[in-house]
Formats: C-alpha cells, sequence, structure tokens
C-alpha cells in the first residue's frame, strides 16, 4: 500500500516549519495529496482566568489566534502551490468544525506529519502533542525537527527493534514507507530473545518485502537507550528512525522516563513513531 494521503498538523510553529518542508518532499516522492491543518483550544489565560475577563479582552485573545492560524495557512498555501502540482493541497479548517478533532482528523490519512509542539509564549496552546495522536488517532506519526530542511530525503532509515508489540505495530504501519528506503538498519539495543528463539527474524521479514537490510546490535551500557539509539542515527547518517511509542503507558514514561520521552525530546532527525 502507498502513501496517498498525507495531514501536515502544525503545532504553533512557523509556516515554513521544517514539518511542512518534508510533508512535502513526502507528498512529492509518493504522489500524495497533503492536508495542512492548525489545531488549538483557548490560550492558557482564558483558561485560567476567563470569568475575570471582559468580553472585549477575549474577543482580543480570539482575534489574536485567528491571525496565527491565518498566518500558518498562508504560508502553507503559498509553499505548497509553489511546489506541488496544482489540486495537490488543501488546508482543512477546524475552527469551523467544533465536534472534530485532530484526533479524529488523523484517522482519514495514510499518515500525520508534526513539527515539535510550540511552547512560544502566546502559542502553547496551539496543536496536540504527537505521541497523543499516535496513540490516540491510531494512525503513524512522523515528529519532525524544527530545523529540518535536507534538500533531498535521505533514503536511510534505522528501525529500532526489541521484540515486543509497539515495535512490531510500528514495522506494519512503516512498511509502505521501509519498501521505498534504499536501505534499512534493524538495530537492537541489548538482547532481543525473540529472534533467538525463532526460524525466521525480523530481518528476514524484510527481506521478504524486498528491502535491503543492515543488522546492528548494540550492548546496553550506562547510557540511556534513547541516546544509544539517537546516536546509532548519527553515526549511520539516517534520515528517519522509525519507533514503537509507548511499550509502557504514556503516564508512566511522563512519571518516570523512557525512550520514547528521550528520543522525542532530543531527536535530531524525523522519527516516525506508532502505537
Amino acid at each position: 500500500m502507498a502513501i496517498k494521503s498525507i495531514l501536515l498538523a502544525y503545532s504553533g510553529e512557523s509556516a515554513s516549519s521544517g514539518a511542512l518542508h518534508l510533508a512535502i518532499q513526502m507528498a512529492r516522492k509518493y504522489n500524495a495529496h497533503l492536508t495542512g491543518v492548525v489545531s488549538h483550544g483557548p490560550a492558557l489565560s482564558e483558561v485560567k482566568y476567563n470569568r475575570y475577563m471582559s468580553q472585549q479582552l477575549l474577543d482580543l485573545l480570539h482575534s489574536r489566534d485567528a491571525e496565527a492560524v491565518a498566518a500558518l495557512r498562508q504560508g502553507f498555501e503559498d509553499k505548497t502551490k509553489a511546489e506541488l502540482p496544482e489540486s495537490a493541497a488543501h488546508f482543512l479548517d477546524l475552527e469551523t468544525r467544533p465536534d472534530f478533532t485532530l484526533v479524529e482528523a488523523a484517522r482519514a490519512y495514510d499518515i500525520v506529519v508534526m513539527g515539535r509542539r510550540a511552547f512560544e509564549p502566546g502559542h502553547e496552546h496551539f496543536g496536540a502533542k504527537p505521541e497523543q495522536i499516535a496513540l490516540d488517532s491510531g494512525r503513524p506519526v512522523i515528529l519532525v525537527p524544527h530545523a529540518y530542511n535536507a534538500n533531498a530525503l535521505n533514503e536511510h532509515a534505522v528501525f529500532a527493534w526489541d521484540g515486543k508489540r509497539a515495535a512490531a505495530r510500528a514495522l506494519a504501519d512503516a512498511m509502505h514507507i521501509l519498501e521505498t528506503k534504499d536501505l534499512v538498519t534493524v538495530l537492537t539495543v541489548g538482547d532481543v530473545t525473540h529472534d533467538r528463539h525463532q526460524g525466521d527474524d525480523i530481518q528476514d521479514l524484510l527481506t521478504r518485502h524486498g528491502i535491503a537490510v543492515n543488522r546492528l546490535t548494540l550492548p546496553k551500557t550506562a547510557r540511556s537507550i534513547a541516546d544509544t539509539i539517537l546516536d546509532a542515527c548519527r553515526d549511520a547518517d539516517a534520515g528517519l528512525l522509525v519507533m514503537g511509542a509507548y511499550e509502557h503507558s504514556a503516564t508512566h514514561e511522563a512519571l518516570f522516563g523512557g525512550p520514547t520521552a528521550d528520543i522525542l525530546a532530543d531527536a535530531h532527525l524525523p522519527v516516525l513513531m506508532s502505537h
């Protein structure tokens, strides 16, 4: 199955963000349609002080949000018109559909592309957390660093494999991308007993899909698994990391930390996650 429908979900970042740059590259490569969307709730000040605010002040806050959305939409339309065929992109206005959430919208697309959630003053309420979209929508999400500006797609992907359910789901969701890569490195940190006891392993599966595979196993050390994975991606000059999101619950990782949270915070390359 090829990618034919991409949702670019802005998180309050610049209209010329790395996420838009990657989404356009993917739309060109896969001859896919690209849809842009901005999702935001009320400003934090409105949530905290709504009953103390005058209608004039509330109108001002809403006006500023509308201006920010309009700027993102204009940037999206300008860039897609310049770089994609006519009718290959459009903008989805969630403001006109208050009963239709970003999570619900994402379910009607092959994949969601997002930048890191913005935390600039005044934009904290824009966008959803990418990991939350992956958890709740059932669709794979690619999180893109703001600084992403590669001239072309890097066709070497790293797949983080630990033999568990989340990684297997990520592999299934990413297969239509991995099948188009020049090389996929299957990276394991530590021992994966599942592979050792099977006649076939994950490398055999990828090879049968016609994918060129490199296998890399690294020992666990005092360094975090996230650092080990990201360093391996740098050493391999990879353009995409594929991983399962939250083998433990998101709440558990938020409280105690974990590879998903650490990688999403520090990744220097696009990360495809699935749950």
